[in-house]
């Protein structure tokens, strides 16, 4: 594919993907910009490799390559004492609510707690952690809106006086567990697992990439890349959780989405329309 264009009577082409430029760079840029809106984009994006699985196959639905560039990868904690005393509270039917946020909070706890009594009520962010539930053999509620931060207003007045487990990483939500014990709840968190560096160099895929999307806060510091390293390109946070994080060390991101990868590429899909 070969298209001409001219403007104000300079004439430049586009070629699969780039401008070759022979005059007006802000125009050339403007326009390179809607045309990795209207065709196929390299995106690259932050997602641990053990939830990677159906990445690709999601990108090619919305006409774009997903680059998986992971910063960070999952470990078993070294200090498993809060995952061991939160799996006794589960066994002795002390814990009325048991929340996960994040699939691999699902892998973590079932390998270390072996006895989870019936009538124990599970809470799942997003289809794909209700799904890693579901296959455990245990049902669940579903929190849909992508965020931790929503457990307080869907669970509401029932935890008033209940225990609720709490099922994270190594990475500290008091937010979250200030607004539950704000509705009467006590709180118990079990660390599952470890979020580790890679160490991998980010900045060396930027050249090859149209896009970068952030699957969160932790992902993008480790990413450690500066707003500058990141010009002409297309940045979004996956969730407002990110964007605070991206914001706090000086870069806004194009696109805030709305906690899942589906969403950032349909708001990619509407960007500069």
């Amino acid at each position: 594919m070969f298209i001409t264009i001219t403007i104000r009577g300079t004439e430049t082409g586009y070629n699969g993907y780039k401008f070759f430029d022979k005059a007006s760079q802000p125009i050339w840029k403007l326009l390179n910009h809607i045309l990795k809106i209207w065709n196929l984009m390299k995106i690259a994006v932050t997602r641990l490799e053990e939830k990677s699985k159906g990445t690709h196959e999601l990108f090619a639905r919305f006409g774009h390559e997903a680059v998986l560039v992971p910063t960070m990868k999952t470990a078993p904690v070294q200090n498993q004492d809060s995952l061991n005393g939160l799996c006794a509270k589960v066994a002795g039917g002390d814990v009325h609510f048991l929340t996960f946020s994040s699939t691999m909070g699902v892998k973590y706890f079932f390998e270390q707690c072996k006895k989870v009594p019936d009538g124990i009520i599970m809470i799942a962010v997003g289809p794909k952690t209700a799904d890693a539930v579901s296959e455990k053999g245990f049902t669940c509620e579903t929190i849909r809106s992508y965020s931790s931060d929503h457990f307080a207003s869907h669970l509401g007045s029932r935890i008033k006086g209940k225990t609720v487990g709490l099922v994270r990483p190594d990475v500290t939500n008091p937010q979250l567990v200030e607004s539950l014990t704000s509705l009467g709840a006590q709180v118990v968190e079990g660390i599952a697992y470890r979020l580790l560096p890679l160490g991998h160099e980010f900045n060396k895929i930027l050249p090859a990439v149209d896009a970068v999307i952030f699957t969160s806060g932790k992902s993008f510091t480790l990413a450690g890349v500066a707003a500058e390293e990141l010009d002409g390109k297309i940045v979004v946070a996956i969730g407002p959780k990110c964007a605070d994080v991206m914001e706090s060390q000086s870069v806004t991101p194009d696109i805030t989405g709305n906690g899942t990868l589906e969403g950032c590429l349909t708001a990619l899909s509407h960007h500069s329309r």
